[in-house]
């Protein structure tokens, strides 16, 4: 049986770290290769890093990729302006083992495809942005700024049909708030798809981690929880083994 990942989440805004809260207000929380060096020595099982300015600026900062990648010790998911099957390559050889794909999928269906068929299913992670509006979930793209036309369930299956190895479920409402993750969400979409959802958005507590688990997710991500709480990956680790859930301790 596969055990469940602890993935801390970074969002990148220059060269640091920031959290934001429904997506909007980005705070700094620190240095992004302090940030690196830190989760390295933790026990955390991957690591995703966001530039949430490159679709903005037009452009990747892989000079800063290359560096931020060379401090990791664990798998690393690379996201944030990827829009072609050129810009995925030179992530890979800047140091990622997954791309992050979101905005572009909307707009380019075939680069989850292109991806895949080089670099394999595995390599190639979606990122789901959710919003609830009208008590349906939407996907969301451009940094939750614009809906889109599907469905958070259509988006998800239509995405995996064309090649993504797995799922990165991000509750736009939740996001920041430390209330909980959308479980009702998580649910809805890891019931859907036949790959990895990895549960992201509102993580406030290790109880939380468990829910997630519970409801479908096969990994859970966070951010406020490390940063504003204090909290540990070992301890989170811990816990959840303390429920039956099966994780990584050595």
């Amino acid at each position: 049986m596969l055990k469940t990942r602890i993935i801390p989440i970074l969002l990148l805004k220059g060269s640091s770290v920031v959290k934001t809260i429904n997506f909007e207000n980005a705070r700094i929380v620190g240095d992004a290769v302090t940030s690196i060096k830190v989760f390295s020595t933790r026990m955390a099982d991957e690591m995703v890093i966001v530039d949430i300015e490159a679709s903005q600026m037009g452009r990747i900062n892989f000079p800063l990729i290359k560096r931020l990648a060379s401090q990791c010790v664990m798998p690393i998911t690379i996201g944030g302006g990827v829009s072609s099957l050129e810009d995925a390559e030179q992530l890979f050889r800047s140091g990622a083992d997954k791309v992050l794909i979101n905005s572009s999928f909307y707009t380019n269906q075939l680069l989850i495809s292109q991806i895949a068929k080089i670099y394999g299913n595995q390599s190639v992670v979606f990122s789901l942005d959710v919003k609830r509006v009208n008590g349906n979930y939407i996907a969301v793209k451009n940094n939750g700024t614009e809906l889109t036309q599907y469905s958070a369930i259509d988006a998800a299956i239509l995405a995996v049909e064309k090649g993504a190895g797995e799922i990165i479920l991000n509750s736009i409402d939740n996001d920041g708030l430390m209330k909980g993750y959308d479980l009702e969400l998580i649910s809805d979409i890891s019931s859907s798809v036949n790959v990895p959802v990895v549960a992201t958005g509102g993580c406030g507590s290790k109880e939380d981690c468990v829910l997630a688990i519970n409801a479908g997710a096969s990994a859970v991500s966070a951010g406020s929880i490390f940063h504003w709480i204090g909290e540990s990956i070992i301890s989170l680790k811990e816990f959840m083994n303390s429920k039956g859930i099966e994780v990584r301790l050595l």
